[in-house]
């Protein structure tokens, strides 16, 4: 637990960049109950696969292989393919895409800004030809 345990940050903040319009607290909170849920339905799997692979070859002598070596080997499957996955992750990091875009937008604003104020700078001193003379007919 105190390898994995570091990993819940890690894995919130993937799944708030890939489902970003949802809060962070939905997010967590799905991530928290399917964690305990898998947790719930693995402790009866781990303990119906303790004796695969050991064997007892009389009542009285002890087993060939300790107990629970295939649930432990299972499980360092488990997290070599979460790491596998974590690792490779190519999907769309929405909430990234949101903020770059959101950067496009502010630094298209400001160059708008800037374009029209130097626009009515170099401007501001020409007057409209017919405003200022008298026009005779």
């Amino acid at each position: 637990a105190g390898l994995v345990g570091p990993l819940q940050p890690v894995s919130t903040e993937l799944g708030v960049d890939v489902v970003y319009p949802l809060s962070e607290n939905t997010v967590l909170v799905i991530q928290q109950l399917f964690s305990n849920l898998l947790s719930a339905i693995f402790i009866p799997c781990f303990k119906a696969m303790k004796d695969i692979g050991t064997s007892q070859v009389e009542d009285t002598e002890m087993y060939e292989h300790p107990e629970y070596t295939f649930s432990f080997y299972l499980l360092i499957v488990l997290h070599a393919a979460a790491t596998v996955f974590f690792a490779t992750f190519n999907g769309r990091y929405l909430r990234y895409e949101h903020e770059l875009q959101k950067k496009a937008d502010e630094e298209q604003k400001q160059r708008t800004k800037k374009e029209k104020k130097e626009y009515q700078q170099q401007y501001a001193d020409e007057t409209q030809p017919l405003m200022g003379s008298q026009v005779v007919v």
